[in-house]
Order: structure tokens, then C-alpha cells, then sequence
């Protein structure tokens, strides 16, 4: 059984120890938007802070995604939605995702590694966390943080075995003042695409420079490596 503690973004966390896997949440819609990468075939999501390093990476096989306040940056080729992701790989491949948020790429640059969990791979998190101590850290943003803390919840009763009720998830998800903002500006369909439990297995990790699937996940423990496998 994991041991776990639950934090809230956007930090510092001086307090994290090495034998910690950090487990970073933004449910609305960053993380989202890279477990369906990932799920998707995209084989490496790059996190960028400034357009341009986002623009110098543009090519063939790489789309770049960005949001401000929720809105697609000009100049992206889509914003930070999942739904719209699905979209455009329908119609073309891409090996890389780069993206720019305005909360979990900040926060997630900042960690030296982390996992990336959403509502659409808690499953797939909590079996590649079993056993060992997590420290889970629900972002947040400028409208709150009620649909982190609804998922980092949820990973936590998995994690410990108590039954949970997936229909509380998603109150917490579609009540939040995130998902009504969304609503507002168009993106209704991202917020009902969200509001789901286990649609895929994937766990993106990151390693201090892009994130990549965790099939397997090192990192140095006291001069050892530690591998974690699904």
C-alpha cells in the first residue's frame, strides 16, 4: 500500500525527500492534455515557458499547444484542450507535443521530476505508485483548486483502498469555478471530456527536462537508482 501526502501548488516544497515520486495534478486541463497526448502515440510532450522557445520547435512532427488565461495563445496550433488534441491527430501524426500553460508548466519546470495525473489515468497512477511514498501536489490556479483536490482525493482512496464514488469526482470537476470559466469561453466539451475516471493507461513522467511514458521511471535515491515499473 503507498504511503502518501497531499499538497497544493504552486509551491516551493522544500520539504520533498528523494524517495518521494511527486505526482503533479491540474485536472482543467494541462495534465489532461498529456495523458491524451500520450495515450494518442505522441511520444515526448516538451514544456516550454516563453512562445519563443515554443516556436522554435515547430515542425512536421511536432504540434504546439498553448494557453493564456484558458484561451489558445495566437500563433499555437491549438490551445490546451484535450478534445481539440484529438482533433487535429485525427488528421495528421506528431511524435512531439510542446506545451505552454498558464499553471502546470511553472510549476512543473520547477520539480526536479514528477508524474502527471489527471481523472483519465488515476487507475494507471495509483497501480505505478503502489508501495512506495507519493507526494501529491494539486496545482490550483486563479479559479481555485476544488478539481485538483477532487482528484488528488480520489488517487489518494486508491492508493489506500477506500471506495470512492466516481459521480463525486465529477461534481468536483464540472461545480468548479475552473470548469464554469471553461464553459464561458467555449471549451464545454474539454470540461465533459475531463469529467471521466480510468479512460487511459498511461503515466507521463517527467524528468526535469520533457515528459515521456513511465514505462519505466528512475530516479537516484542516496547514490542508488530506483526503478519503478507499471
Amino acid at each position: 500500500m503507498a504511503k502518501y501526502r497531499i499538497k497544493t501548488g504552486p509551491g516551493p516544497f522544500p520539504d520533498l525527500q528523494g524517495e518521494d515520486v511527486i505526482v503533479l495534478i491540474d485536472t482543467l486541463r494541462a495534465s489532461s492534455t498529456i495523458v491524451t497526448a500520450l495515450s494518442l502515440g505522441i511520444e515526448t510532450v516538451i514544456p516550454v515557458l516563453d512562445d519563443q522557445r515554443a516556436f522554435s520547435l515547430k515542425n512536421d512532427e511536432t504540434l504546439i499547444s498553448g494557453e493564456a488565461c484558458g484561451v489558445k495563445i495566437p500563433g499555437y496550433d491549438i490551445g490546451n484542450s484535450p478534445v481539440e488534441l484529438m482533433k487535429t491527430c485525427r488528421q495528421a501524426s506528431f511524435s512531439t507535443l510542446v506545451l505552454k500553460t498558464s499553471n502546470l508548466i511553472p510549476l512543473l519546470v520547477s520539480l526536479p521530476r514528477a508524474v502527471v495525473c489527471s481523472t483519465l489515468n488515476l487507475g494507471a497512477v495509483a497501480r505505478f505508485l503502489a508501495g512506495h511514498k507519493a507526494v501529491i501536489i494539486a496545482s490550483g490556479g486563479r479559479r481555485g483548486i476544488a478539481e485538483d483536490l477532487g482528484t488528488a482525493l480520489a488517487l489518494g482512496a486508491l492508493l489506500t483502498g477506500v471506495p470512492f464514488d466516481e459521480s463525486g469526482i465529477r461534481a468536483f470537476i464540472q461545480e468548479s469555478a475552473a470548469a464554469q470559466h471553461l464553459c464561458r469561453i467555449g471549451y464545454s466539451q474539454d470540461v465533459e471530456f475531463i469529467a471521466r475516471v480510468n479512460v487511459f493507461d498511461v503515466v507521463p513522467a517527467y524528468d526535469g527536462k520533457v515528459i515521456r511514458q513511465a514505462g519505466l521511471y528512475t530516479n537516484c535515491v542516496q547514490g542508488r537508482h530506483r526503478e519503478l515499473t507499471l
